[in-house]
């Protein structure tokens, strides 16, 4: 179906994908504001028009803009025209999750986008993120992958490499030179018992969350 036109609920929806990347119905609520009911029918009906896509594979299901949904906000897909695999997907829905958590006890934070780390000389790898709240910088370290507890330490300390085209620094960066705070979140009950441990062993700062994962298998 072609649409013609949208609503301005509807186009709130749209807009939110910008910053969202792929969200659960949920996830999408929280940021248009909307009841639950009335942003599952804006999706459906966006769906039908071929601006947004849902993947139905996994309960909750994950909704994306599709590659007409990006041509209308102006904004470039997570993954290029390239067809994401499901842990980048998986990843960015939990990172969703933890802004949302973390806005429950940090009033205003926001994740920071990856231009804006780029600029500080930042090149995130995966699971690394960065947002602001009242002027500081915390650095979160999101595993939903059971990465090994040694990364918590090898991260802080690895050298960036810069992208000329946002940076001009003539020093390599790195988290610790940059970050006010240091978070470490995971989605696995056996995975924060280590995480723990390793912590407490290297006497690292830093505060451990476990975050239930958004789908159980």
């Amino acid at each position: 179906m072609r649409l013609a036109c949208l609503s301005p609920a509807q186009q709130t929806v749209l807009e939110s994908f910008k910053r969202l990347g792929y969200a659960t119905l949920n996830q999408v609520q929280y940021w248009s504001e909307n009841t639950l009911a009335h942003v599952w029918r804006s999706l459906v009906y966006l769906q039908s028009g071929g601006l947004v896509e849902c993947e139905k594979q996994v309960r909750p299901h994950v909704w994306k803009l599709s590659r007409m949904g990006s041509r209308l906000v102006g904004q470039p897909l997570p993954s290029g025209f390239r067809q994401s695999s499901w842990s980048v997907m998986a990843h960015i829905c939990h990172r969703n999750q933890v802004e949302i958590f973390l806005r429950e006890s940090l009033s205003g934070f926001q994740f920071l986008k990856k231009t804006a780390l780029l600029r500080l000389g930042l090149n995130p790898s995966h699971g690394e993120h960065a947002g602001k709240q009242e002027g500081k910088i915390l650095f979160i370290l999101l595993d939903d992958f059971l990465m090994g507890s040694d990364r918590i330490t090898r991260v802080l300390s690895r050298a960036h490499k810069k992208n000329p085209k946002y940076c001009k620094l003539n020093r390599s960066v790195n988290w610790s030179m940059v970050l006010n705070d240091y978070l470490v979140v995971t989605t696995d009950r056996y995975q924060q018992t280590k995480h723990e441990r390793w912590i407490n062993k290297k006497n690292i700062k830093a505060e451990l969350i476990y975050l239930p994962p958004l789908w159980a298998y």
